[in-house]
Parts: structure tokens; sequence; C-alpha cells
């Protein structure tokens, strides 16, 4: 065992068995509202581009907090370490409840817009500071039995997300309830926190811990993020690929992300992302497998309701369910895999990271056998391959970099894993949705190509005023396009797998008597 680990667990905050029994429901819930926020207001646009008449506009909706969750995502880990877990979780809390607030509440479509921003600020905190917590507050025996739960929750909310957004859009609590549902999940967090979780504080003066701050680094960072992200949202959308703007945009945030490497080396004293993470090999391993399986999990998550919508004739709500084969299997791998390494050390984290890129790669290599004529069987077990593989990694990755780093670290390797997924996901669509557009618009009737950009200028209801003939080409089509789209993720699942093969083959922290 060396220094470094031990050091972590004895600054662990131990809690009676009650007690973090309810910061641990709290946390499970702040989990919950973050995760499903992400997703849930999917099914609601077009409900809200009708009431606002600004279809044109819907976009910002989801763009708006994508951009301030990642690009604030690794301050956090720093604010957690100057200002303490608690307070800083409370702060992500309430900035997350003030922004749906306003969501729901809001008039048109620039305040909701601005408010979905004031939210993505604090989600983008909420996902990476619980598992900061859990590392206070349980050994590294235990940790794995409870980051593996959250991760079982953070697939289902991924999921429950959409079904709650459509089934609120289509009754009469109308698409604002997605927003305010949010309300007392918030609460029921804040409340368990307040009450029940104690930590060591941080100590110094509000000023002193405000000069502490990496702010050159905050900046450079959020505007290099925002910039890649932009890029990312319009390239292929708004504008083409080749265009100026574009092109600008991806090269003003590759230079910010090298100035960003310059600060955090040479300028900043307390820097979010500090050098010595990236010359651990296995920190950047993880950054690695963080990336393509936040790739491989969105790709599927949004790409495979495609395939039962347009090709099998689904409903939205319908489509939702149809990943449950998918959904099952990450919450099972991911809770199995926690309980596994917090009860053995037979195996290490990479080959659990390893097998999870395998299972994705097999995974999508079937889906990418789909047709028109595929069986329940085939959609069912299929999926689920591909989902047991990403719960494998959910949070394997973060119980390995946070046994190999110093408890001064653990906030800012938690709070960058978190970023790297997401960040992955973002990249991941993008990429997907360009290679599925190409391939639709080349593949459909010469009469319909460049319809509207590919898939986006078909609707389920419009192929079903389209002759039977065409209807056929039309969804074989779509077959090809997603092929192709879940081959893609072959290469990702495979990617995951062969970023894992660079971690040290560490194994499980197991001590005895260590204990909640």
């Amino acid at each position: 065992m060396n220094n470094e680990v031990a050091f972590s667990d004895n600054v662990r905050t131990p809690l009676p068995r009650v007690k973090f029994l309810m910061v641990f429901v709290g946390l499970t819930f702040g989990i919950f509202l973050a995760a499903l926020d992400q997703t849930i207001v999917a099914t609601t646009l077009s409900a809200i581009a009708v009431e606002f008449s600004a279809l044109d506009q819907i976009a910002w909706i989801g763009t708006a907090y994508l951009l301030t969750a990642t690009a604030f995502q690794p301050t956090y880990g720093k604010f957690a370490d100057i200002f303490g877990r608690k307070m800083t979780f409370l702060m992500a809390i309430f900035l997350f409840e003030i922004g749906s607030l306003v969501c729901g509440l809001a008039p048109n479509m620039v305040t909701l817009i601005i408010a979905r921003a004031i939210a993505g600020f604090g989600g983008g905190g909420i996902l990476g500071l619980v598992f900061i917590i859990i590392a206070d507050i349980v050994s590294l025996q235990d940790r794995g039995k409870y980051q593996g739960m959250i991760g079982g929750v953070f697939g289902i909310a991924s999921v429950v997300g959409p079904l709650l957004g459509g089934a609120f859009t289509d009754s009469k609590l109308t698409w604002r309830w997605a927003f305010y549902i949010n309300l007392p999940f918030g609460a029921v967090t804040v409340a368990c926190v307040i009450f029940f979780l104690h930590l060591p504080h941080p100590s110094g003066s509000i000023l002193e811990k405000i000069k502490r701050i990496d702010w050159w680094g905050t900046i450079v960072l959020v505007g290099s993020t925002v910039s890649i992200l932009l890029s990312l949202n319009w390239g292929g959308n708004k504008y083409e690929w080749n265009s100026p703007v574009i092109i600008v945009l991806l090269c003003v945030g590759v230079l910010g992300f090298i100035t960003f490497a310059f600060v955090e080396r040479h300028i900043a004293v307390e820097p979010i992302a500090p050098g010595r993470l990236f010359k651990n090999i296995t920190v950047v391993a993880c950054f690695g497998v963080n990336i393509f399986q936040g790739m491989s999990f969105f790709g599927l998550v949004y790409f495979v309701p495609l395939f039962f919508i347009f090709v099998k004739g689904a409903s939205a709500t319908q489509a939702g369910l149809e990943l449950l084969p998918l959904i099952l299997g990450v919450v099972f791998a991911s809770i199995f895999s926690g309980q596994f390494v917090s009860r053995t050390n037979k195996i290490s984290y990479k080959i659990i990271c390893i097998v999870g890129g395998m299972l994705i790669t097999i995974g999508a290599g079937l889906m990418s056998t789909f047709n028109e004529n595929s069986s329940r069987a085939e959609f069912t077990g299929y999926l689920l391959i591909g989902g047991l593989g990403i719960g494998c990694i959910m949070q394997t990755t973060i119980l390995a970099s946070q046994q190999v780093v110093g408890y001064k670290d653990i906030a800012s390797v938690t709070s960058l894993l978190t970023f790297f997924r997401t960040i992955g996901a973002v990249f991941g669509l993008a990429i997907l949705a360009t290679i599925f557009n190409n391939e639709l618009n080349r593949n459909l009737p010469k009469e319909l190509q460049n319809a509207g950009g590919g898939y986006k200028g078909f609707g389920k209801e419009d192929l079903m005023h389209i002759p039977e003939s065409v209807r056929t080409i039309i969804k074989h089509a779509f077959v090809l396009s997603l092929n192709l789209a879940f081959k893609v993720v072959i290469a990702m699942g495979a990617l995951a797998a062969i970023s894992a093969l660079f971690m040290k083959n560490i194994k499980p922290s197991i001590r005895k008597g260590g204990q909640t």
C-alpha cells in the first residue's frame, strides 16, 4: 500500500450509520436530478417551440445548459478544496434549483435560455461533487459499493428523463413540470446535506479563499470549452463544417487549451488541473477511457431510439422503453462491479475497464446488424451487452484514479474525470450525427436527397403519408445509416479498451475492518 493511498483514507471523515444513510439518500437524489435534467428536456422541445413561437431557438435550450455545465465542471473540484465540499455542493444545488424554477416560470424563450445556463452552472458541479463527497465519507474498501449504486442511478435517470418529459408534455401538467420536478428532489438533497453531512471546514477568510481561486485558468478553460462546444453544436447544422465560423471556433478552442496548459504549469498557484495528474499514466489512461465511454453511452442513448421510431414505427415513449435492456445492463454492471471491487482484490481496475470496452465493442458490432426483420431477442440481447460494458466502466475509472492520487488531488481528479466524460459525449454525438446525416442523405432516393439535411427532414408522421414502396426505401436508408453509426461506436468501444491498457495493474484496496 503506498503512502498516498493511506493518506487518502486517513483523512476520511466517517459518519454514524444513520447519518451516513441519510447523506447517501441526499446524494442519490442529487445525482438523479442532475442526470435527469440532461435528457428530460429532449421530449419537451416541440411543445416549448409552439408555445413561444420560437422553433429557430429551441436548440439553445440544450446548448445553454451544456455550455455552462461542461465548462465549469473542472473548477468545482478546486472550489471544493478551497471552500469545502459541503458549501460548494450546496452552492451547486442552489444554482441548479434557481435555474430550474426560473425555467418553469419563464414567460419567453430568452428567459428560458438564460435560466438553462444558470441551471447548467449548478448541474455541472453536482455530478462530480457527489463522487468527491463519497470519497470523503466512505473508506477505500467500501467506496465501490456506493459509487456503483450512484452509477446505476445515473443510468436510470438518463432514460427516465425522456419518458417523464413526454408524459408531462402530453398531460395537463405541461412541459413546465419537466423543470419543476427538480425542486422536490433538490429540497431533499439540501435537507440531508445540511442536517447530516458534517465535514471539516477549510480555514481562512473569504478574501483569502477568493485569492486562491485560479481565475486565469478558469477564464481560459471556460472560453476554450465554450468555443469547442459551439463548433460541435453548430457544425453541420447552423453552419457547414468548413465554414469560417466553425474553423475559427475550433482554432480558438485548441489554442485556448494549449494556453490553459501553460497557465496551469507556470502561472496558477493552485491550478484547476494540476500538472502532476497528467504525469500519472493511470490517471491519463482513465481520462481516455472516460472520453470514449462517454462517446459510446450517449451515442447509443441518442441513436438507438431513432431505429425504433423510423424503422419500427414506435412512438417516442415506446422508443425510450426500448432502451431498457441497455440501461438495465448499465445499472447491473455498475452496481455489480462496485460490489465486486469492494469485496475482492483478485481483479484489477485495468481488467474491468478492458472488459467494459470489449463488451461495448461487441454490443455495438451486433447492433450494427439490426435490420427491418430483427427479432425482439436480438434487440434485447445486443443492447444488454452494450449496457454491461458501459456499466463496467461507469465508476471504475473514478475508483482507480482516487486510489493512485493523494487526498489533495481527489477533488481535482474526480471533477476532471466527469469533465472528460461529458466532453466525450459531446464529441461522440457530433461525430455520429455528421456520419449518420451524410450516410442517410446518400442512401435516400434522389428526389429526397438534401431534404432538410438528412433525417431532420423527416418525422414519423411524414412517413405515414408516403407511398409504401417509397417508405420501404426510406426505412432501409435509415437502417443502413444507423448501422454505420453503430459501427463507429465499435471504434469508440475499442478505443476505450485500448486506453485502459495503459492503466497500471492496480487492484482494489481491501482492508480488514474497513467500513463506512
